[in-house]
Formats: structure tokens, C-alpha cells, sequence
């Protein structure tokens, strides 16, 4: 299989947050970690069972491979979160709250296949 289609997760966290970085590493692993829970389909809270794509499947197979992205602001982050959502990609968003708001600090995408989640992430830097 070719890189292009091999499928990966992006994770794309805002630079503005001001964080210690233990905790960005904790919201990373939280929105990565979504994609299993989300698609929990168990019905207790000892097992967990999803049912996988092949896609999906392929990802794990292969390493799940991760890559964290950063973007400049919640507005830029909000943006492209739509836009991966429009393509059709599965996207897994991380909120807080800070100062009785909901905030938007990162989201996961994929796994998908790498040239569909490219089309969206292609002109981010590593975080």
C-alpha cells in the first residue's frame, strides 16, 4: 500500500493555549484515545468493542500512526474541523471549560486514509 493511501490519524491542537506541556500531552492522548471510545459498542464498562473498517483496521495493523499538528488559533482549528468534517473524514473534538465557556482545544482526525486527511492538513507545520 502506498503512503498516499495509508491510512493515519492527524491531531490538530491549537498554539495559543498556553499550556504546561503535560497537559497538551494529556488533551493529544484524550482526542486520540476518542476514536475507540466514541465507537464503543459495548454494553459494559470492562470491555470495549468496536467495530472496525477495513480502514480502520489497516491502521492498526500498521502501527497507527499519529502525527500532531498545530494550528494558530480556535477560529483556525474550528475552520478546519469543518472542512474535515465536509470531506467526510471522522473527526473526534476535545473541549474544556475555561471561565464558564466552552472551549475547542483539539481535534483528532482519521484514521483515514493519509491523501484524504493531506487535502485538509497539507499546509500545517508539526506542532
Amino acid at each position: 500500500m502506498s503512503n498516499a493511501r495509508r491510512p493515519k490519524q492527524v491531531i490538530l491542537v491549537r498554539r495559543d493555549l498556553h499550556m504546561r506541556r503535560a497537559s497538551l500531552a494529556a488533551l493529544i492522548a484524550d482526542a486520540s484515545t476518542k476514536f475507540f471510545v466514541d465507537n464503543d459498542e459495548s454494553e459494559s464498562f470492562d470491555k470495549l468493542s468496536v467495530n472496525l473498517t477495513q480502514e480502520e483496521t489497516e491502521w492498526i495493523a500498521s502501527g497507527s500512526s499519529r502525527i500532531v499538528l498545530g494550528v494558530s488559533s480556535e477560529s483556525d482549528l474550528r475552520g478546519l474541523h469543518f472542512k474535515a468534517e465536509m470531506a467526510g473524514l471522522q473527526c473526534y473534538p476535545v473541549f474544556g471549560t475555561k471561565e464558564d465557556s466552552q472551549e475547542f482545544y483539539c481535534v483528532a482526525i482519521g484514521p483515514n486514509s493519509s491523501d484524504k486527511i493531506d487535502e485538509i492538513t497539507k499546509n500545517l507545520s508539526l506542532l
